[in-house]
């Protein structure tokens, strides 16, 4: 009945207004249609300058060419590997996440030790004690024992990625980065393997567990291997009771007929699981280390002497339970070898020693090379990882293992052909010879030719991120001269020109480029079609923009209204913003606490904001000013209309800079508020305590919390609303209504996550429970809210003063904020769906984030700084904070996989990776939709013309596009000059991949959400009743 009543005022209003001649007709289809152009052939124009960055980004990423292709050579059989065999079969155990100090002991009076994940394996010990005893009684002379057991501290290289950790100890490699893209793909490792060459030499591998082994290496696995999913991160048992069933089948079981195997390889997940999903200070990670304990000691009664057992880890964990980084808990993993035979190996050192530093510490590659010479089989051709000293008994056997892998390494270093530098040649020539005649120095030899492959692994092709640097520079050349120094009246006059150099100007580009590159097979650095097209396209763009330019003003006249136009005081504030924030990015101290610094900048853009306010009251009033205060009786308390009450001549009243203090005070609290959830990344640890754990986030005292902000949520919006008499028609449905249904389900779907995670409740089906909930919360908000949006009324209401026609007074409430009060509904659609995939901590945070972003835009409206730059750079650094304090960082490790998990309790494409991506770039995709209200926030229709008004939208845009783009620009500079420094592949190379992304998902939703869909609609819609 509302939505019907709104509707009728809405054609009061058209009918009270419009004039049906047919003159004023075709001027109002001429005025539509006008608009519609205009609107369109904006979207043109930002999506060729997305395309260029998009572009952009593809050569910056080509340069880095270390995604390796393989070498597809495999390693040939020598009968030497036949004269060092010890085993014919092998048992191997990967635990996930099997942190070094997991299966040490530790003492209890330790100030480390932690009951929940310290000393619940000790098997290990059990089993390393008991070798050391058999030998008490040798004289220290004869220290140097015969024992069936080794434990190494296994040291992975980062990534810390299960992917990446499986690669490297089965083929010997030292995967990079962006060997991931094959895990994505579902592509099988090419390299030459200790997989592939056991198949080779006809041994048969049984397989269960975690099914990333599946995709690497199905082609080699027995039919009878049974991979199971492991991505669910809530699930600790499928993956772990699945290899206990398998094992129990083919070894642990009293029945040998099943051991038809030569490898049994097992790879459970549970700790792993466990520790990202409650934290490693957790009761079921003890409860996960004591199950696998009891499955250790089965595995150990059930081997035979001809059996070698493999207990070890891909990589560890960090403090919070995650992994992907470089911290040393993430590197350290363990790696035990045990056989029944004695005499197998000798041991340099009594391993059972309650010291962590006391161990020997190996590489991980250091497995591939040992295994190969245990089991007969040739060393992986493109192995660089060294045979372990242990394994040798004697003299002869250790120059057999020293010979076998001197010339596997020579051989590769020789045919791969990567390290290029002559000097480094020279040097590895005359020490390979020099091992040769010695060979004790045979891993003088090995320690160079690693050394020279770790730094010429990755080769750089400059040109291309050279011109990924140019084509970046260009485009963000480009938005400031469109979007800042032209005026947007004057944009708006050109656009057509724009878009018409654009295309003219591509089309020509794509054909010459294209003919020269096929009648040379090659256009310089460009290789194939595909490249050449995009290399085309972007010159093609830049000379159609600058064309148009150029063709109405000179390039003193640009330098000129640069420097013009970032005169003024809070443009120079947010340049100053800019640049301390892309700055951060020349140091990786500084990049490390870029969170920090995020936060202090919104702090101080509050602070001098109240300083306005409070100390210069002399600041002509805007818009807001004016209406803050309207009568719903009398239009405005001066009895003004409203086209004079939104001048910019009336002075500031004392209302508004109270309510201008209010504002700043409000963000200024609230921003201190979240800045309290933290998540810490390696390098912030000794000075930061973090927050945003899953102890804290499952809590009952963060639950009371979030229950309470979640419910203040509508009352704090309804404010807003109220203070622009906004709160009309369409409001109360979505504040009252829609907002409250949704925050209903979503406190009890995370009330029952909360009970899932404490309590062990089993006569409940949770998983089916709240899968249910997020499924109907999701429909609700993505496709049942929206669709109220596209066709719901405005916030406006019709006030009749009186009843007599003849005199009657109509007052339209709500008037000043027509534009803003119905897109925010929209952005409070975005905020439901965003805050749904969040976390307890990360849902409080983004309900403040609703009040800051509210209180920015009176802030700026007050201010009378609409089309200033500081609006969209105090937004953009909004959206980088609370990034941060919706407990992520630009790590690998702090992505929030279990949230991909929501929707489904097993990895359903694409609704778990889109799940994934809301919850880590949500606030982005928030912003990138709120920007439109710097502009749109308490702005009537009679002020400005709808082209206008979207031309000055379309600026604000513009800004925030630029402001990511700068940091992109940034993290592409400081990356390339860095290539050589010890961090740049654990914090540089990071920035700039989540740069590049928050660049295209922000140019994504500005083009197509913000202004392609909802603006122009909602533009166009109350162009449709307040017409000129």
């Amino acid at each position: 009945m509302s939505r019907e009543n709104s509707r009728i005022e809405e054609q009061h209003i058209k009918r009270s207004i419009l004039n049906y001649s047919s003159e004023e007709k075709r001027f109002y289809r001429a005025s539509i249609r006008k608009f519609r152009k205009s609107h369109v052939l904006y979207v043109i124009l930002l999506s060729s300058i997305a395309l260029l960055q998009v572009i952009s980004i593809a050569f910056f990423t080509k340069g880095f060419s270390f995604c390796r292709s393989p070498i597809r050579h495999t390693a040939q059989y020598s009968p030497e590997y036949s004269e060092v065999k010890k085993f014919d079969k092998a048992v191997v155990l990967l635990v996930d996440a099997l942190r070094f100090d997991f299966v040490v002991p530790i003492n209890e009076l330790d100030p480390i030790y932690n009951e929940n994940y310290h000393n619940n394996i000790d098997i290990i010990s059990e089993l390393l004690n008991q070798n050391d005893n058999s030998t008490k009684n040798e004289s220290k002379k004869d220290r140097v024992q015969k024992s069936s057991s080794l434990l190494f501290k296994f040291l992975a290289e980062p990534p810390t990625t299960t992917f990446h950790r499986l690669k490297g100890i089965t083929t010997g490699l030292l995967p990079s980065f962006l060997d991931g893209i094959m895990k994505l793909n579902d592509r099988v490792v090419e390299d030459d393997s200790i997989i592939k060459q056991l198949f080779l030499r006809n041994k048969t591998i049984y397989f269960s567990g975690d099914d990333t082994w599946s995709r690497m290496f199905e082609p080699y696995l027995s039919p009878k291997s049974v991979p199971l999913e492991s991505y669910n991160i809530w699930d600790l048992n499928t993956v772990d009771d699945g290899v206990f069933k398998f094992f129990n089948e083919h070894l642990t079981s009293k029945n040998t007929s099943n051991r038809e195997w030569d490898i049994l390889i097992g790879h459970i997940v549970g700790i792993d699981h466990a520790a990202t999903k409650y934290g490693p200070n957790h009761i079921t990670v003890k409860q996960k280390q004591i199950q696998i304990n009891e499955f250790i000691k089965q595995i150990v009664k059930s081997l035979d002497d001809q059996t070698l057992l493999i207990v070890m880890g891909d990589h560890g964990m960090d403090i919070t339970g995650n992994h992907g980084g470089k911290s040393s808990g993430e590197l350290e993993s363990s790696l035990f070898l045990y056989s029944k035979k004695s005499s197998v190996w000798k041991q340099e050192h009594s391993l059972h020693e309650n010291n962590n530093d006391f161990y020997k510490k190996i590489n991980q590659i250091d497995i591939v090379p040992t295994f190969s010479l245990l089991f007969g089989i040739p060393i992986p051709y493109n192995n660089l990882g060294w045979p372990i000293n242990e394994i040798s008994l004697s003299d002869e056997e250790n120059n057999i293992h020293m010979k076998l892998a001197l010339e596997q390494i020579r051989k590769y270093q020789l045919d791969s052909d990567i390290i290029q530098d002559k000097k480094d040649n020279n040097t590895l020539n005359t020490l390979y010879e020099q091992a040769k005649l010695d060979i004790n120095k045979t891993h003088a030899f090995y320690e160079a030719v690693l050394s020279a492959f770790k730094s010429n692994w990755k080769s750089f092709d400059y040109l291309s991120i050279g011109t990924g640097i140019f084509l970046l520079l260009v485009s963000v050349t480009l938005l400031i001269i469109i979007t800042k120094l032209i005026p947007s009246i004057v944009v708006n006059q050109m656009v057509t020109e724009f878009v018409q150099n654009i295309l003219i100007c591509t089309l020509i580009t794509n054909i010459c480029i294209c003919i020269i590159f096929f009648y040379f097979g090659y256009f310089g650095f460009i290789k194939n079609i595909f490249w050449c097209i995009s290399l085309a396209t972007a010159i093609g763009i830049i000379i159609g923009c600058f064309r148009a330019i150029l063709h109405r003003y000179n390039i003193k006249w640009v330098l000129a209204k640069f420097f013009s136009d970032f005169s003024d005081y809070w443009s120079m504030v947010g340049v100053i913003f800019l640049f301390i924030h892309a700055g951060l990015f020349m140091s990786n101290s500084l990049t490390i606490w870029e969170d920090r610094v995020v936060h202090h900048l919104i702090i101080t853009f509050g602070f001098l904001a109240l300083y306005e306010f409070i100390f210069i009251p002399n600041r002509q009033s805007t818009t807001a000013l004016a209406t803050a205060v309207i009568s719903e009786q009398q239009g405005t308390l001066s009895g003004v209309s409203p086209s004079l009450a939104n001048s910019f001549s009336l002075p500031m009243t004392r209302f508004a800079r109270l309510l201008g203090t209010y504002h700043s005070i409000v963000l200024l609290l609230c921003t201190r508020s979240v800045s309290t959830i933290t998540s810490c990344r390696e390098g912030q640890l000794d000075y930061c305590v973090p927050t945003f754990t899953t102890e804290i986030n499952y809590s009952w005292g963060c639950t009371a919390v979030f229950i309470v902000v979640l419910i203040l949520l509508p009352m704090s919006i309804k404010g807003y609303y109220n203070l622009l008499s906004s709160y009309q028609a369409a409001a109360p449905i979505w504040i009252d209504y829609l907002l409250k249904l949704f925050l209903y389900f979503d406190i009890i779907y995370w009330v029952a996550i909360v009970i899932e995670t404490k309590y062990d409740v089993t006569f409940i089906n949770f998983t089916l429970i709240n899968v249910t909930i997020a499924r109907i919360i999701i429909c609700f908000t993505f496709v049942v809210c929206n669709l109220a949006w596209m066709v719901g009324p405005l916030c406006i209401k019709l006030n009749v003063e009186n009843a007599d026609m003849r005199s009657q007074q109509t007052t339209i409430i709500g008037y000043s904020n027509i534009y803003g009060a119905p897109y925010f509904l929209l952005v409070i659609n975005a905020f439901m769906s965003i805050l749904f995939f969040n976390k307890p901590l990360a849902q409080i945070s983004l309900a403040l984030m609703c009040n800051q972003i509210l209180s920015i835009m009176e802030i700026i409206d007050l201010l009378n700084i609409k089309e200033n730059i500081i609006g969209p750079i105090v937004l953009s650094l909004l959206s980088y904070q609370q990034f941060f304090n919706t407990g992520h960082q630009f790590t690998l490790s702090s992505i929030q996989w279990d949230t991909g998990f929501i929707l489904s309790d097993t990895v359903n494409f694409p609704f778990t990776e889109i799940s994934i991506m809301i919850n880590t770039f949500g606030p982005f995709i928030i912003v990138a939709l709120s920007i439109v209200l710097l502009t749109l926030w308490s702005q009537p229709p009679d002020i400005l013309k709808p082209q206008t008004l979207l031309g000055r939208l379309v600026a604000n845009c513009g800004i925030l596009v630029t402001y990511n783009a700068v940091l992109c620009l940034s993290s592409f500079i400081w990356l390339t000059y860095f290539l050589q420094h010890p961090m740049v592949w654990n914090i540089f190379y990071p920035r700039f991949i989540y740069a590049s992304i928050i660049l295209l998902i922000t140019q994504f939703v500005v083009i197509f959400a913000t202004i392609g869909f909802a603006s122009g609609k909602l533009i166009g819609h109350i162009n449709n009743i307040f017409w000129k």
